[in-house]
């Protein structure tokens, strides 16, 4: 069975009003799509006509009229195709009567969430659909799945549909999932051997798992292991891997879990400590940093300036551990936080970036591979509106939409159409693309954009595990489409 969106053949009805003919009083005209009038930017539907007997009438026997071509084209047999996003009435005329159909055009995509080795796009009729690998159920409830690694793992190389969830949001680590609703509530799936689905066991479940505590978050993030959300009293809390103190709710977690080592971990939500009001989170494999309210830059975990002397699995913790939030960063406000693997940047007020920590691929952006603990200037001091960062580098939207990329480079996640190992200024992404959004992470080498217009996500970087969503398993230093819809 197709794991794309319905598409090609959604049949509806337009029941007719006829005058005479059998005798049969005519039902009332109706005209559905399946169970819905919405379709995706792209998306096709083949329009079955019914009379007031329920007798299928030729579609090439009717007039077909789009109220607005811009947004729905119809075809003289009957196909409608959606253009762009918008809402258009599409009629079906004979020479007796006539009838419409409210049809509603979303994007392809509102949001992407990138992980380790899958991704997931919530789409414009929020449903998740999810690519990539699925070693512990990442993607969900997807099944018979191709092998695609020595391991035993299964694989998507194109958008299958997840969960059965139609969530606000989504954010994704290494192996799972999480997803908030339009209530707050937030679920999660896939691996939990940290404790990571937040569910209260550390048993892995491709089935959505609430987050145990009731608690009505605003936004959810993911590292590799561990995730974090801001409620809507604004305070923090985390769950899963707690090895560094990346959970930051000041203390050591009494629970302990296996996956790599025998490590704290915490299967329910904790409060991050320090009582600050948070606006914005960012997330990788062994920290968390945050702004609060007042746009104050704060970090926890591994490699951001302190050691409170806590367990701290490190031979060499010379930047050491931190289990309470530390101030970071310079005097400045900022409006957000990005971290990777060894760097951090915020944005301040001015859209300008500046980083700290190492770059040992040039993932400041200001032309060196050598960092410390002292911020500087990121990108040259150059203002983008919106920024991410992956493991090793950033990526950035300029007042034009275009993308540009910078640091490592080494499966193609700088999008120039060049692989190598280092960039260590901003260069732009190809392709001709112009984006929306951006979306990577701490733990992700590849890089997802959602298109402006039509929400069609394209993505690019290390992709072996189908990860990109093009319908190959390998890296690409090119954006390439991703498949929601087959060709």
């Amino acid at each position: 069975m197709s794991s794309y969106p319905r598409f090609a053949t959604l049949l509806g009805s337009i029941a007719l009003l006829a005058c005479g003919g059998s005798g049969t009083e005519p039902k009332s005209p109706t005209l559905s799509i399946g169970n819905d009038t919405t379709l995706l930017v792209k998306e096709a539907a083949a329009l079955v006509v019914h009379d007031g007997n329920s007798a299928v009438v030729a579609p090439t026997t009717l007039q077909w009229v789009s109220s607005d071509a811009s947004i729905a084209r119809v075809s003289a047999s009957g196909s409608v195709t959606a253009v762009s996003p918008g809402n258009a009435t599409i009629t079906a005329s004979s020479s007796a009567a006539s009838t419409h159909l409210s049809l509603t055009v979303v994007p392809q995509f509102l949001q992407i969430a990138t992980g380790e080795t899958h991704t997931c796009g919530l789409t414009g009729r929020h449903q998740v659909y999810c690519w990539g690998m699925s070693a512990r159920g990442e993607l969900g409830s997807a099944t018979t799945l191709p092998i695609c690694d020595e391991l035993g793992a299964q694989c998507s190389r194109t958008p299958v549909l997840a969960v059965t969830l139609k969530p606000q949001s989504l954010a994704a680590g290494a192996m799972f999932t999480c997803a908030l609703d339009s209530s707050g509530a937030a679920s999660c799936w896939g691996a939990n051997f940290y404790g990571q689905l937040g569910d209260g066991t550390t048993v892995d479940n491709a089935t959505p798992q609430p987050v145990q505590g009731s608690h009505h978050f605003v936004q959810l993030v993911a590292g590799r292991f561990h995730a974090c959300g801001i409620t809507d009293e604004q305070d923090a809390y985390c769950w899963g891997w707690d090895y560094t103190g990346q959970l930051g709710a000041g203390d050591v977690s009494t629970q302990r879990c296996t996956f790599f080592s025998l490590d704290p971990c915490s299967s329910a939500p904790r409060l991050v400590a320090g009582g600050h009001k948070w606006a914005q989170l960012a997330a990788d494999d062994r920290a968390t940093c945050g702004i609060t309210t007042d746009g104050d830059a704060f970090c926890w975990g591994l490699d951001i300036g302190g050691n409170d002397g806590l367990y701290c699995q490190e031979a060499d913790d010379t930047i050491g551990c931190s289990h309470t939030p530390i101030s970071v960063g310079s005097a400045n406000h900022f409006r957000s936080i990005t971290i990777g693997d060894v760097h951090r940047c915020e944005q301040k007020t001015d859209e300008t970036l500046e980083c700290w920590g190492e770059q040992y691929w040039g993932a400041f952006g200001d032309g060196n591979v050598s960092g410390g603990p002292t911020p500087v200037d990121g990108a040259a001091g150059t203002a983008y509106p919106v920024f991410v960062s992956s493991r090793d580098g950033m990526c950035a939207l300029d007042g034009q939409q275009h993308a540009r990329c910078w640091g490592n480079d080494m499966y193609g996640q700088n999008g120039d159409g060049v692989i190598q190992d280092t960039q260590t200024t901003p260069i732009d992404v190809n392709g001709g693309w112009t984006f929306a959004a951006l979306q990577t992470n701490g733990a992700s080498d590849h890089v997802c954009g959602i298109s402006t217009g039509s929400g069609e996500a394209a993505c690019w970087g290390r992709g072996v595990f189908g990860q990109l969503g093009t319908g190959a398993m390998a890296d690409s230093p090119l954006p390439g489409l991703v498949r929601l819809l087959p060709p």
